[in-house]
């Protein structure tokens, strides 16, 4: 009984290999958002400081109803995270100070604050 060559292993898996068409790739379904071009300005909701705008005026310290707002209380109300493109809070500070609100620093505590008070 004569014996059969075996293929190599080589030999097989050029068999299988195949040109692949950028055709055929799969492409990203056009609902979901494409993630390559995410950035931090993604993360900042701009009407934020407009409703914080349209509640509170600037004011100095120690006036009549006035609102010491830190760097802490801010980030609360503005839900200002640090995320891996950046830090939102930089973003909402920019955007109160071109509302005429900057912040200063606290003769109580020492610390950089807004001074507010609510709109009547």
């Amino acid at each position: 009984m004569p014996r059969r060559k075996r293929k190599q292993m080589d030999d097989d898996w050029d068999d299988y290999q195949q040109p692949v068409d950028p055709a055929d790739e799969p492409q990203q379904p056009a609902d979901e958002p494409d993630t390559s071009k995410v950035s931090l300005s993604d993360f900042y909701v701009k009407e934020k400081v407009s409703a914080f705008v349209r509640a509170y005026e600037p004011c100095r310290e120690g006036d009549p109803g006035y609102e010491q707002l830190d760097e802490s209380r801010l980030r609360e109300i503005f839900k200002a995270t640090v995320c891996t493109f950046g830090d939102t809070f930089k973003l909402y500070i920019e955007d109160l100070k071109m509302a005429n609100f900057h912040l200063e620093i606290s003769m109580a505590t020492g610390e950089p604050s807004l001074f507010v008070r609510r709109k009547q």
